[in-house]
């Protein structure tokens, strides 16, 4: 989630003041943050973890099973069982209404504020879970999980009672709980192990569409430029083979990476020679040319078409 944060302040950079969208985008990195300061309290409070046999502990994994891809919080795999477990860093009042499957806050100012029911996404990494290792020829694997609302002011007002949703300060008890459970199956070191190099050989980081598409803006809105290194204005002058900053005069060979990186997180996965004239705003195509076969890019030829893409996404 991190590297998402990463292209969305990068979007955010290149829109000129009070744009349409800037609301949006904030929201939505502010929700990302919370997000993940939230996994990392539940991270913090795991250190406390000790169980009667082996386990492994896994954050923000990424998994794919044909076209079915999954993005869990937090995988802890023992030799009993795995364990799903889901963060929500939402403070305030909160409500799990069963009949209508909503889960909402009532904030401080009694506003009603709706959210995915995070009951669902759990059973849904769950079930994937069971056929993740039942495709490991582990199918008597127990697979149970619960959420963890790690906000330090959250309050659960209305909660059904099978509902596994639990605060921060009791998920120790009730991971041990979940441990304990009876069950006839136990893995062997050397199948923790496989497990293990299992998840970190399946794991698929997941692909963002460029966030021009994402938040429907035009990419001629966006300013183009290259970002000096030194004061982050836009529209180095590129002389030579050296680009210059138009505000403090600070010299760089190689500024425009920078931008071409940014130009694959916004606008498209591939770019030509003219795509990087337009946003680099360089004339020469020669150097164009020089500047992204010099790159460690991926070039795809057809007929007099070239365009190039990165060897992975990132």
């Amino acid at each position: 989630m991190g590297r998402l944060v990463k292209k969305q302040y990068a979007l955010l950079k290149r829109l000129r003041a009070s744009h349409i969208k800037e609301e949006d985008i904030r929201k939505d990195i502010h929700q990302i943050e919370s997000g993940v300061r939230g996994e990392n309290r539940l991270l913090q409070k795991l250190k406390e973890l000790r169980l009667p046999g082996s386990y492994r502990i896994f954050s923000d994994v990424g998994l794919q099973s044909g076209e079915w891809k999954v993005q869990i919080d937090c995988l802890i795999v023992t030799d009993r069982c795995c364990i799903v477990l889901e963060s929500k860093n939402i403070s305030d009042d909160l409500y799990f209404n069963e009949d209508a499957d909503e889960f909402y806050k009532v904030d401080r100012n009694g506003n009603e504020i709706a959210y995915r029911n995070p009951y669902f996404q759990l059973l849904k990494h769950i079930r994937f879970m069971k056929e993740f290792f039942r495709l490991l020829n582990l199918p008597q694997m127990n697979v149970t999980g619960a959420v963890v609302l790690t906000a330090k002011s959250c309050r659960i007002r209305q909660k059904p009672a099978h509902y596994p949703i639990f605060k921060l300060e009791s998920i120790i008890e009730k991971i041990i709980h979940m441990y304990e459970l009876p069950s006839s199956f136990q893995l062997s070191s050397e199948q923790l192990d496989f497990v293990e190099k299992m998840i970190w050989k399946k794991q698929s980081a997941f692909i963002h569409r460029p966030l021009c598409e994402s938040y429907h803006i035009s990419p001629n809105e966006l300013i183009r430029g290259v970002e000096c290194p030194n004061c982050s204005t836009l529209g180095m002058k590129r002389t030579g083979k050296t680009w210059t900053c138009i505000k403090c005069d600070q010299r760089s060979r190689d500024a425009h990476k920078n931008a071409v990186q940014e130009y694959f997180w916004l606008v498209s996965k591939e770019i030509r020679n003219k795509d990087f004239r337009v946003f680099c705003q360089v004339d020469s195509v020669y150097a164009a040319s020089r500047m992204l076969n010099s790159m460690d890019l991926q070039v795809h030829r057809a007929g007099p078409k070239t365009f190039y893409t990165q060897k992975k996404d990132r």
